[in-house]
């Protein structure tokens, strides 16, 4: 991000810190309980929107050498990620062209993938090496039967995936004008720490809604990173489907007695860019927080949190892993120890049936902007 575009935005803060206000949108947005609820608009986003837009991956670190693989189960299909001996980042459907089981779980290096079942092997190119005893599949000649490829596009130190096999990836069009910020931040000079994976009955939105305001930072958070923000404040911008939004940590006065030549917009708040349709990505004082959400075993109640922590140098020392760790706790602490804990509540009260909208505030412009991207997706398919 450059340097007045960081001053600009730091000034714009201070109006809305000393003038008791922050970013907002016109009027009051109502939203639909049947969102969350119900199983056939969960079944019209998988086809609309899950199989339709590029899906962000992690950062190209995640897969930093030849042979560094990362499988993913859930989502439109099983995505397999490998990077080639030629340095170039592939995906591919997780299915053995035999019989259809997967040939890779979890992450790891390979230098090529087996499938457990009946032992047919495939390179880090997708192509098939091995038919055991061959010479009973007569006909079926092994350049012909690779792995199914899926679109790949890694640009600024990002992977992206498109979940069709016959579709491409068009990331000029799908990032519009959000590429420039992104490609400011030099991802592709972090490194990847941790991960964690969570299992929750929530509907898939939900976990995205709660990083879109901070009006709930004092009531809910005041124990964990509520001392840390200024609450129901924020930074908003729009772009095409996606948005980023910033919160002010309260270091941020600290700034109003430098000259802006030594301003930091990053080191003073929290921007967290939604990557429609399912990701958020958080741009942190000095690190990366990803958090990327599925749908799970097509229940509109259910869902899977991708979380990923990145990091800008190797954690090399004790005194390293300390502090990373106690960043990774406190943000697990905030999101899946409070937001998601009453998420879970809020979802087993919508799908009693007795609430038919939920209201959402001038206050809260990305959480409008978030919803209004999905009534503007699911209506273009």
């Amino acid at each position: 991000m450059d340097h007045p575009t960081q001053v600009a935005r730091i000034k714009k803060a201070f109006d809305y810190i000393d003038g008791d206000q922050t970013a907002t949108t016109p009027g009051v947005k109502r939203a639909p309980v049947a969102a969350y609820t119900d199983k056939q608009w969960l079944d019209r986003e998988l086809a609309n929107i899950f199989k339709h837009y590029p899906l962000f991956m992690g950062l190209s670190c995640v897969i930093a050498e030849p042979g560094d693989y990362l499988t993913m189960e859930h989502g439109i299909l099983p995505i397999l990620l490998v990077r080639g001996d030629d340095g170039v980042a592939r995906a591919f459907v997780n299915m053995c062209s035999h019989r259809g089981a997967p040939v890779a779980r979890g992450c790891g290096r390979a230098a090529g993938f087996t499938c457990r079942y009946h032992a047919w092997t495939y390179g880090r190119a997708g192509d098939l090496k091995v038919i055991p005893d061959q010479r009973n599949f007569p006909g079926v000649e092994r350049q012909n039967h690779g792995l199914i490829p899926l679109p790949l596009v890694e640009r600024h130190g990002m992977i992206w995936v498109q979940p069709d096999p016959e579709a491409e990836v068009n990331l000029d069009q799908h990032l519009d004008s959000m590429q420039g910020e992104l490609a400011s931040y030099d991802l592709q000079k972090y490194v990847h720490y941790q991960s964690r994976v969570l299992h929750r009955d929530i509907n898939w939105k939900m976990p995205i809604d709660t990083f879109l305001e901070p009006y709930h930072f004092a009531s809910l958070h005041k124990d964990t990173v509520g001392p840390i923000f200024f609450g129901n404040l924020c930074l908003f911008e729009g772009h095409g489907l996606h948005h980023w939004m910033a919160v002010m940590r309260k270091s941020i006065d600290s700034l109003r007695d430098q000259p802006e030549a030594e301003w930091d917009f990053i080191k003073h708040t929290a921007i967290s860019y939604q990557l429609f349709p399912n990701t958020i990505f958080t741009m942190q004082a000095d690190h990366v927080e990803t958090w990327r959400i599925f749908p799970v075993d097509n229940r509109v109640d259910r869902c899977v949190i991708y979380f990923d922590c990145y990091v800008p140098e190797p954690v090399t020392t004790d005194k390293a892993k300390k502090y990373w760790d106690k960043n990774i706790d406190l943000a697990l602490r905030t999101v899946d120890g409070e937001d998601i804990v009453i998420q879970q509540e809020m979802e087993r009260n919508y799908l009693s049936g007795a609430m038919k909208e939920i209201l959402i505030g001038q206050n809260e412009p990305a959480l409008a902007h978030f919803h209004q991207s999905l009534e503007r997706a699911m209506a273009e398919q």
